[in-house]
This record gives structure tokens, C-alpha cells and sequence, in this order.
């Protein structure tokens, strides 16, 4: 097998090590969130955490089918489309916690987890504009 092949054996590997692990820690978050020990035993929760799971929910959700369906085949357009809907849902979950905040912290927490929540979502934007980038382009390929 040539190097070239050899790298992109390894480089696919690496892609499936990692759509296992977000696979693997978004099935955690659920659990936590849900199961055990549940959003409830965490103190720094509030009651308003109820009106943010359902999306918070569907980000870990989304994360999870998007990640198993790349560990079986990986092809960029998929890739890129597949990345681009988990950071839109991420960014709407992220939106929604900005607008409940529905944290018990002090004030100096709460403005390291605003500037935290800001980071998140400019980094966000930025990820769904290269994203659309991407795809345009690839679309651009194709039609040659």
C-alpha cells in the first residue's frame, strides 16, 4: 500500500474514533441530564432548566444520529451538511441558555459563563458560515 493510502486508512480512522467519542458523550450528557444523577442534584440548576432541555436535548440528539451515521461513511458533502445542522441546533440550544439562564451562580460566575456563552456563539456563527462556505463550494466541484 502506497503512503497515500496508508494516511488516508489512518486519517478515516481517526475521523470514526471521533464521531465515536461525541457519539459516546452525548449519550453521557442524556444520561446525566436524565438518569443519573438527573438535572435536579445539580445546585447550581434552577426550575428554569426545564424550558431549556427539550433543546438542549435535541442538540445532544442530533450530535448522536449525525456522529453514527458518519462512523459508518464519511463523504465530505455529508460530512459537511451532517456539521452544519448539529452546530444550528448547538447555536439554538446555546441561544436559549443565554435567554433563560437558568444557572444559580455568583456574579462573578455568571459573567465567566456569559463570556463563555459569547465565545460559544460567535465560534458557532463562524462554524455555520465556513460551513456554508464548504458546501457552495463542493457544489461549485460537482457541477463541473
Amino acid at each position: 500500500m502506497t503512503q497515500t493510502g496508508q494516511a488516508l486508512l489512518a486519517q478515516g480512522r481517526t475521523n470514526r474514533i471521533g464521531y465515536l467519542g461525541v457519539v459516546l458523550v452525548n449519550a453521557a450528557g442524556l444520561l446525566v441530564l436524565h438518569v443519573w444523577p438527573g438535572w435536579q442534584e445539580f445546585t447550581f440548576l434552577t426550575a428554569d432548566t426545564r424550558s431549556v432541555l427539550g433543546i438542549v436535548d435535541a442538540a445532544l440528539v442530533v450530535g448522536i444520529v449525525v456522529n453514527l451515521l458518519l462512523l459508518f461513511r464519511d463523504p465530505p458533502w455529508p460530512t459537511a451538511a451532517g456539521s452544519l445542522v448539529t452546530t444550528l441546533v448547538g447555536l439554538a440550544a446555546m441561544v436559549r441558555l443565554w435567554q433563560v439562564f437558568p444557572f444559580d451562580v455568583s456574579d462573578t460566575w455568571e459573567t465567566v459563563l456569559r463570556v463563555v456563552f459569547v465565545v460559544g456563539l460567535v465560534g458557532a456563527c463562524l462554524g455555520v458560515l465556513a460551513l456554508l462556505v464548504s458546501l457552495f463550494r463542493m457544489r461549485q466541484v460537482a457541477r463541473r
